[in-house]
């Protein structure tokens, strides 16, 4: 059951740093993050026309995501989500028990393929996706733990510019 916010209302106490996403439709985007993700809903406040959300706080893989309707009108007609800026440079990370399972479920939920699904040189089974809203998401599992010379051996391999 998702709680109303209320003057009293303690939510769950969060990790040191949780992150406030801007989007272009809240109630779509929390829709986006079950399918994909599996988070439950822990808190939202709209407007009081009811047509937006205020503040949103979600669950999300243990991890709390909080998020809100962009309002340009309170900033002077500027909008604040990632596609009024063309795109973002934070990458929400997701370490996951079965990241195949997520992956297909993101996909399938309406998240474009950034970086395909694949073995990493760093022992992760990786990759990059980007959700409706304009947000990148690197999801992951560990799958082993590499030794200095195999971290190495891929940097090089992967960045031989920076060589």
């Amino acid at each position: 059951m998702v709680q109303r916010m209320t003057a009293s209302h303690e939510p769950p106490a969060p990790p040191p740093i949780s992150p406030y996403l801007t989007v272009d439709d809240a109630r779509a985007a929390i829709d986006f993050y079950r399918r994909a993700f599996g988070a439950t809903v822990v808190a939202e406040q709209p407007t009081p026309d009811g047509k937006k959300l205020i503040h949103a706080a979600l669950l999300v893989n243990g991890g709390l995501v909080m998020l809100s309707d962009d309002f340009p009108e309170q900033r002077g007609g500027v909008s604040r989500t990632p596609k009024a800026f063309g795109g973002t440079a934070v990458t929400l990370h997701l370490d996951l028990p079965d990241v195949d399972a997520t992956w297909k479920s993101a996909v399938e939920a309406g998240a474009s393929v950034e970086m395909p699904l694949a073995d990493m040189f760093w022992g992760d089974r990786y990759g990059i996706v980007t959700d409706p809203f304009g947000h990148r998401w690197s999801l992951a599992t560990r799958k082993k733990a590499a030794t200095q010379e195999e971290l190495d051996a891929g940097a090089k391999k992967h960045f031989p510019a920076a060589t």
